[in-house]
């Protein structure tokens, strides 16, 4: 008499169990990229990719710096100008807490809405923790030469 094998071999079950593994990965591979192209890789837009935008900005993150001279507070209103590497710049107007470290030359988030070609209505202003916590050696060279710059905003 033979005998007759129960179900599948040994190596065809281990090379079922890679595959269905493979094709999982593959799939979450997939799903990341479409996230990360769909919702942006960028943390913010730059002042001038801001400026450059010919839609109207719905609840977008702009980066830069705060231009001299150039915050003013009335009430729970301040409005200033952040300033991008070009010079170019951008009015804000934020209702709310006003920030503490809010003042010319800190670099700043905000996040908010803009009609074409007016003012950015921010909902959210975030403010550059000081370089104090980096050693000014590590940060000038190692975070900015590892293109880490955007992200430490």
């Amino acid at each position: 008499m033979s005998a007759v094998a129960v179900g599948s071999p040994p190596e065809s079950r281990s090379r079922t169990i890679k595959l269905v593994a493979a094709i999982i990965a593959g799939v979450a591979v997939v799903v990341w990229l479409v996230l990360f192209v769909t919702v942006g890789g960028d943390f913010y837009l730059t002042v001038e990719e801001a400026n450059a935008a010919a839609t109207p900005l719905t609840d977008a993150r702009v980066g830069g710096q705060v231009a001299a001279d150039s915050v003013r507070q009335e009430g729970n209103e301040a409005r200033f100008l952040l300033e991008g590497e070009s010079g170019a710049t951008l009015e804000v107007r934020y209702v709310g807490p006003f920030p503490d470290r809010l003042r010319a030359h800190e670099q700043a988030v905000v996040r908010g809405s803009r009609e074409s070609g007016g003012i950015l209505e921010a909902t959210e202003v975030l403010i550059k923790c000081p370089d104090s916590l980096f050693p000014e050696k590590v940060t000038n060279t190692v975070l900015s030469g590892a293109g880490l710059e955007r992200l430490l905003y």
